[in-house]
């Protein structure tokens, strides 16, 4: 019975609970990428990356880049 007491009890995320975690986690990165690759390694505003004129000039090149 002793043992039982200094055991901690465990807690463990359920399947939804690890792809909220998940997705979360995947989102903040991309943030922080894209944060980092337009203001520091490229020359913009760390500002203009939420702007959605820089998301349709990025998605216009990439589509011509394709065709």
């Amino acid at each position: 019975m002793t043992e039982q007491r200094k055991r901690k009890k465990e807690t463990r995320l359920t399947p939804l609970g690890r792809f909220m975690l998940a997705l979360f986690t995947m989102v903040i990165t991309a943030v922080i990428g894209a944060l980092i690759g337009y203001s520091i390694i490229g020359t913009g505003d760390p500002i203009e990356v939420f702007m959605p004129d820089t998301w349709i000039h990025l998605s216009d090149v990439i589509v011509k880049s394709l065709f």
